[in-house]
């Protein structure tokens, strides 16, 4: 396996920026593993049928949003990183026991945006929005 390698942008001798270059087979097997978590939340999602299920699944879906909102952004994708983020914490507060009303809509709304995003790099930024207002209003 190809480890990742930096790149150092430098001008008159000082370094101006450093890059990232992620290999293409940790790409891949990043891309693997957040195709599996997104299917995770979906698995999960075809047992609930309203806010009631998603309190009960919350530890389960938490687990799955934690892996993505570390992996997207490694691999160029912050946007599907930032929805993550705002849907682990929602499902964090909500294992510590609150119960926003419409969570339900709003993480089937997700999960579709997430596959979506996968398959053809689609703006998640209407769908951040959304989970954001769900959080700032628990």
């Amino acid at each position: 396996m190809k480890k990742l390698s930096s790149i150092e942008y430098k001008s008159n001798g000082q370094i101006l920026a450093v890059g990232i270059v992620m290999s293409e087979e940790f790409i891949k097997l990043a891309t693997k593993e957040i195709n599996e978590e997104i299917l995770g939340i979906g698995n999960i999602l075809n047992s609930c049928s309203d806010d009631s299920t998603i309190f009960q699944n919350s530890d389960k879906l938490q687990r799955h949003t934690h892996k993505i909102k570390g992996l997207a952004p490694m691999m160029g994708k912050e946007t599907m990183g930032t929805l993550a983020t705002v849907l682990d914490d929602i499902l964090k507060q909500v294992v510590a026991g609150k119960t926003p009303q419409g969570i339900f809509d709003v993480i089937t709304l997700s999960h579709a945006e997430l596959v979506q995003n996968m398959n053809n790099n689609s703006n998640l930024e209407p769908t951040i929005v959304k989970v954001k207002n769900l959080l700032n209003d628990m």
